[in-house]
């Protein structure tokens, strides 16, 4: 039997849809056997009830820094809240749009070109509201930002983050380290399965290292050209079925 890591946005969902066919597949995965996981740059308040439409019990959210089985965490790490402060503080005076990801909430700390407002309207997200202020006592998982200049211009001040363009509207902001990968282990590890029972598809650069740590990756049709350059198999688009061919070529379903 199968451990198989499942991408959200690109993978099984396009504009922040379910793509159609895809609970179906989920559900005959798990009745062959298999243990499905999600392995998603999502932090839990922005899965807008896609566990419950999915039916999926096991997740690996905000590119590995939470790790949830069934309810139980069994890895989670944050962004230092001094390095939130120092990005804050950037973003005051570059400017730049800011969006910062707590553990229970997800907010505009900085707006001023509305780029938060159309990337929650792009993936069918909650609109993040705008909050300025600073909370030391809550966790942040990851920020977003979205200007590839501004991105170029402040990396090197910040060698404890890494930042990664997700979906093509933005860059996920997270700790420095293998990013879903580090996620992946830690489920692999919690289930004892054998990497060569270890699946993982995904469309976008922060399912690099997740495909590179498993048994066998999958790059869907519409993934960027560097994951389909590392990956084992290269299946279809999103909306041609890529997903269910990519089962079918494993005989997993």
């Amino acid at each position: 039997m199968a451990l198989i890591f499942f991408d959200l946005d690109g993978t099984l969902l396009n504009n922040g849809q379910v793509v159609d066919g895809i609970p179906d597949i989920i559900d005959k995965l798990k009745k062959n056997g298999h243990t499905v996981a999600l392995a998603t740059g999502r932090n839990p308040n922005l899965l807008k009830g896609l566990k419950s439409q999915l039916n999926i019990e096991h997740m690996v959210l905000a590119n590995g820094g939470y790790v949830l089985s069934e309810g139980e965490v069994i890895h989670e790490r944050y962004i230092d809240f001094d390095t939130v402060k120092r990005l804050t503080k950037s973003a005051d005076e570059y400017p730049f749009d800011l969006t910062i990801e707590y553990f229970d909430e997800y907010v505009a700390y900085k707006d001023d070109t509305k780029a938060t407002y159309h990337f929650s309207e792009y993936f069918d997200l909650p609109i993040a509201k705008f909050d300025n202020k600073l909370y030391p006592q809550r966790p942040v998982f990851a920020v977003l930002v979205f200007e590839d200049q501004v991105v170029e211009d402040i990396k090197d001040d910040f060698p404890e983050l890494q930042f990664n363009k997700s979906g093509g509207m933005a860059y996920d902001v997270n700790p420095t380290g293998d990013l879903k990968a580090e996620g992946v282990r830690k489920m692999i590890e919690h289930f004892n399965y054998d990497l060569e029972e270890v699946y993982a598809i995904g469309d976008n650069y922060n399912d690099v290292k997740m495909l590179k740590s498993v048994g066998h990756g999958v790059a869907m049709g519409n993934a960027v050209d560097e994951l389909k350059d590392i990956a084992e198999y290269v299946t279809d688009d999103i909306d041609k079925q890529g997903v269910y061919k990519a089962l079918k070529h494993y005989k997993l379903i």
